[in-house]
């Protein structure tokens, strides 16, 4: 993992250095946890747990403007959850200006499930959808939704196929650009 995370960041650092219009920033904010499972049997079939946990997120991002309202924006952002699954997660947006403040945001997500135990794979892939509000030039608001795409559970858990684990959350914060 720590391979995939320094070419990662050599790749985002040799692409910034490429484009005329990039900004980098820091971000941060409130995490809602959302993970479901279905590992458990109650009378005919497999039932369906809930947990949702709160917590926090920490990252840094590069922004690169391809036109006046188009940017593509790869991050890299620590998540924090309460009595969870501690995750990196290494998203890639596209983003779209609509009006001066306002943007839509879409992208696929890599997460990495940093403590996690044998029965769960240590990744999975996702989908994030967001919007986000410019205050300042500087600073925005975001919120965002992270959708899971891939089961984490590991197949031999259980002789069963039908059995998941999925990871999403919902995130809120701030956005500072640093340029």
């Amino acid at each position: 993992m720590k391979k995939l995370l320094l070419t990662s960041l050599i790749l985002v650092l040799a692409i910034s250095s490429l484009s005329a219009q990039t900004e980098f920033g820091v971000k941060s904010g409130y995490f809602k946890s959302f993970r479901e499972t279905n590992t458990t049997f109650e009378g005919d079939g497999l039932k369906n747990n809930k947990n949702y946990n709160d917590g926090f997120y920490i990252g840094a991002f590069v922004e690169f403007s391809i036109s006046e309202r188009f940017y593509i924006q790869p991050e890299v952002t620590y998540v924090n959850i309460k009595n969870d699954f501690d995750q990196l997660q290494i998203p890639v947006l596209a983003k779209y200006r609509i009006g001066k403040k306002f943007k839509v945001l879409a992208g696929p997500n890599l997460g990495f499930l940093l403590n996690t135990n044998e029965n769960f794979h240590s990744y999975y892939l996702g989908v994030s959808l967001g919007v986000s509000y410019d205050i300042t030039n500087r600073l925005s608001i975001e919120a965002r939704y992270n959708l899971a795409l891939s089961n984490s559970l590991k197949d031999d858990f259980s002789s069963s196929s039908d059995l998941f684990a999925e990871f999403n959350g919902f995130q809120f914060g701030l956005v500072y650009r640093l340029d």
